[in-house]
């Protein structure tokens, strides 16, 4: 029957055979992704397909954006979005991990603003005036309750401690806190500058639950 169509039979012959694109597509997929990148080699596309924009690199790491990881940050930490955004963009200036910045925050002022301290340390970070005007020559008290101006002196503070004491996060954290006067001399004396604080950050937990633990476990701060 097959014979007085030809038409016909062209058509089931094309739908047993597999199509030069399909074909093409098998290639492609079996071969390895680094043959992509060999120098002059190019991807084949169509005339009319539009480039493909690749995500950032951190969405593809993450699998998720910068925007949805402020949200994850804002949900665990029960904070306003826009804060939560402004403190992750801020870490990531300064190369400070995303936990390690929230968790400054939140032992330093509990994500308040407008938070100052007996002492005069003021907002988000808790900064000391003189300590801002160090960092960012002109800074004014008014100014270090907005949360994006503390946000980027205070964490450029923490990244200039962080690379004082070589990649130590923990030993920078305590200085953050106590000073790094305080720690140096400290450090300079054989004995240990470490008050709890790092460890609040870090976990979360009070000043009073760390130092009893670390009664329990037998260490000793100064």
């Amino acid at each position: 029957m097959m014979r007085n169509y030809p038409k016909v039979r062209a058509l089931c012959e094309g739908l047993r055979r597999p199509t030069t694109v399909q074909i093409l597509a098998g290639v492609l997929l079996m071969a390895p992704a680094g043959l992509m990148s060999m120098r002059g080699v190019q991807p084949v596309t169509r005339a009319t397909t539009a480039p493909i924009e690749l995500a950032p690199i951190e969405a593809v790491v993450a699998g998720v954006s910068a925007e949805q990881r402020a949200t994850t940050y804002a949900r665990e930490y029960r904070i306003p979005t826009d804060l939560a955004r402004n403190i992750y963009e801020a870490a990531v200036a300064h190369e400070i991990a995303p936990q390690v910045a929230f968790g400054l925050v939140r032992a330093e002022s509990s994500f308040r603003p407008t938070a100052t301290s007996p002492v005069g340390a003021t907002g988000l970070t808790q900064l000391m005036p003189a300590t801002a005007r160090w960092l960012a020559p002109g800074t004014t008290r008014a100014e270090l309750k907005d949360p994006r101006t503390n946000l980027q002196i205070g964490f450029k503070y923490l990244r200039q401690l962080i690379d004082k004491y070589d990649g130590d996060e923990k030993l920078a954290l305590t200085a953050f806190n106590r000073g790094p006067g305080t720690v140096d001399r400290l450090i300079k004396r054989g004995r240990n500058p470490d008050n709890g604080y790092a460890e609040k950050v870090l976990t979360g937990k009070s000043a009073r639950h760390v130092a009893l633990m670390n009664r329990k476990f037998g260490r000793r701060g100064t």
